[in-house]
C-alpha cells in the first residue's frame, strides 16, 4: 500500500514526538535522536546542532511501503546538502520552465541554495534500508570564511546565496571519493562529548569545502559531463543489484555487462559515474559493510564472517577490513560485545 504525505506531514512525526521518546545524548543536549513513525518507517533520525547556524542530520531507516512525498513551492533561507549513503528514490520536478526526473541513489548528493523553489514530488519505492547525511548551513556561516578576504564571496559561488524573491539554485551530483571518506568518518564518529562536537564540526566544514570546490569546478566548466544517458544509468544500477546477489561467486565483468545490457566500457564508466568507484570497489565496499554488520549482530567467528561475504582467506579479509575501518575485525567484534 502506497503512503502519500505532504512534506509538512512527514516532518510532523519528528516535531510532535513526545519528550519521553526523544533520546538525548547524556554528554550533549544538542544531540537528539528520535524514531520514525512506525506506520511510515522503522528507524531513527539524529539531529545535532553543532553551533548556531550549523546543523548535521543523520538518518537510518527502512520504509514500511512505497512513500510519495508532495512538496509545494517553498522558500529556503539556508544552504543544504543531502548525501545518499544507501537506498534509492526519484524526484519529479515540475514547473513552467522545467520538467525533469532525478534518480537518487547511494553515491549521489543533492544541494540547494537559499531562495525560492518550485514544487516537487519524491517517490521512494525502495523498501531496503536507507541512510543519508544532510548538512544545513546559514549563509552567515559561509560568509564568515570570506571576511578575511574582504568580505567577497567567490564569484563562482555567489549563486548559492539568494534572497527569498529569487529562484533558488539546485544541483545533483555524484559523491566524490574524498567526500565518501568524510561521510564515513561522520557516520562512524568514535568520539563523545566536546571532542565529538569538535570532530563533527571539522568534518562538516571539510565536507562543505569539498562540495563547494566541486561546485567551482562545475561553474568553471572543468567538470566532466555525464557519459551515460538516464536509461543507461538505470542499467548500471541494475548491474549493481546483479553484482551483489552472490558475494561468493560474483559474475565476471564481461558477464555482468552482458546481463545488464551494457558493454564493458559503459559498465566501467557507469560505476564511476554512479558510485564513484570501480565495479570491484563497489563489491569490496559492500562485502566489508555487510561483514561489519555480521560481526556486530551475530555470534560468528571472523573466519565464518569472511566466508559469508566472499573472502576465502581470513588474512586477506582482515587486511581489507582494517584498511576500510582502521580496526581489525576481531577487535571490532570484541568492542561491540
Amino acid at each position: 500500500m502506497t503512503i502519500e504525505l505532504t512534506w509538512t506531514q512527514f516532518e510532523e512525526q519528528f516535531q510532535e514526538t513526545d519528550e519521553k521518546q526523544l533520546q538525548r545524548n547524556p554528554s550533549d543536549e544538542l544531540d537528539i535522536t528520535c524514531k520514525f513513525d512506525a506506520h511510515i518507517s522503522h528507524g531513527w533520525r539524529r539531529e545535532i546542532e553543532l553551533r548556531e547556524g550549523l546543523w548535521l542530520y543523520i538518518d537510518r531507516h527502512q520504509l514500511t511501503d512505497r512513500l510519495i512525498l508532495n512538496c509545494p513551492e517553498r522558500e529556503a533561507d539556508n544552504f543544504y546538502c543531502y548525501f545518499m549513503l544507501s537506498g534509492k528514490g526519484k524526484l519529479f520536478l515540475s514547473s513552467a520552465l522545467n520538467n525533469s526526473e532525478i534518480l537518487q541513489a547511494a553515491g549521489t548528493y543533492h544541494l540547494d541554495s537559499s531562495g525560492t523553489f518550485s514544487g516537487l514530488i519524491g517517490d521512494y519505492l525502495d523498501i531496503e534500508p536507507c541512510s543519508f547525511i544532510e548538512i544545513e548551513i546559514q549563509p552567515e556561516i559561509l560568509h564568515s570564511f570570506a571576511v578575511p578576504l574582504g568580505g567577497e564571496f567567490h564569484n563562482d559561488l555567489k549563486h548559492l546565496i539568494k534572497s527569498s524573491n529569487e529562484n533558488g539554485y539546485a544541483r545533483d551530483g555524484n559523491t566524490q571519493p574524498k567526500m565518501k571518506t568524510v561521510l564515513q568518518q561522520i557516520f562512524h564518529c568514535p568520539y563523545q562529548g566536546m571532542v565529538k562536537r569538535m570532530y563533527l564540526e571539522s568534518k562538516v566544514i571539510e565536507l562543505t569545502a569539498l562540495v563547494l570546490d566541486h561546485e567551482i569546478t562545475i561553474q568553471q566548466g572543468k567538470a566532466k559531463k555525464p557519459v551515460l544517458k538516464p536509461e543507461q544509468l538505470e542499467r548500471v544500477h541494475h548491474a549493481k543489484e546483479i553484482l551483489l546477489r552472490d558475494l561468493i561467486n560474483p559474475p565476471s565483468l564481461g558477464e555482468l555487462a552482458r546481463q545488464s545490457g551494457l558493454n564493458d566500457l559503459l559498465l566501467r564508466q557507469g560505476f564511476r559515474q554512479a558510485f564513484g568507484t570501480t565495479v570491484f570497489g563497489t563489491l569490496k565496499s559492500y562485502r566489508l559493510e555487510l561483514a561489519k554488520q555480521l560481526l556486530t549482530e551475530r555470534d560468528l567467528s571472523v573466519r565464518e564472517v569472511a566466508n559469508r561475504v566472499g573472502y576465502a582467506s581470513v588474512s586477506s579479509f582482515s587486511r581489507a577490513f582494517e584498511h576500510q575501518f582502521r580496526i581489525r575485525p576481531k577487535a571490532y567484534q570484541q568492542q561491540c560485545r
